[in-house]
């Protein structure tokens, strides 16, 4: 985690999977396309540019979200990894209560999560109305990562509490 207990910004990046297969006996036993995979490295390299470190990457148990986490353990080095149950069994409102919980210390985390939540928690987290906000509003491709800076704690994210600056996507 970052050493600096008082970090003021923050930054927390949603991403929805990588693109996957429907050949799966169950939905959480889904893995990543070939093409997927590709897009999932692609977008972790892109997010490796973009971030400095990242102290927390928060992953759904889906295959598809842990396979498209893969090569951003590799790239971003991320200084703690956990498996989020909640992140695929629940909606935005148990998500947002899982990130008002992270540690104070975690300045950039990383959650690689499912659709309809990753927009859903884009769209109200942001503080403004603006182009990115209608972007988000109706959904975002796979192998996307919105991008938001939280000016305050994580026990204070809430709606219109971050701002999204940017949103990051991987052709198909």
């Amino acid at each position: 985690m970052t050493t600096h207990a008082s970090v003021l910004q923050r930054t927390l990046v949603l991403v929805r999977h990588s693109k996957a297969s429907h050949n799966a006996p169950t939905d959480i036993e889904r893995p990543l396309t070939p093409k997927g995979r590709e897009m999932a490295d692609a977008l972790a390299r892109k997010l490796s540019g973009r971030l400095d470190a990242v102290d927390l990457l928060l992953v759904s148990p889906a295959a598809r979200a842990r396979q498209t986490a893969d090569p951003m353990q590799r790239r971003l080095n991320p200084g703690e990894i956990r498996i989020e149950p909640e992140i695929y069994h629940n909606g935005a409102l148990r998500i947002l209560r899982l990130l008002t919980g992270l540690p104070e210390a975690a300045a950039t985390v990383v959650l690689v999560g499912h659709e309809p939540t990753i927009s859903i928690m884009g769209h109200v987290l942001h503080d403004a109305d603006d182009d990115l906000a209608s972007q988000v509003s109706v959904g975002v491709p796979t192998a996307t990562a919105l991008v938001l800076q939280v000016p305050g704690p994580w026990s204070g994210l809430g709606p219109g509490t971050a701002h999204l600056g940017d949103m990051l996507s991987i052709p198909r």
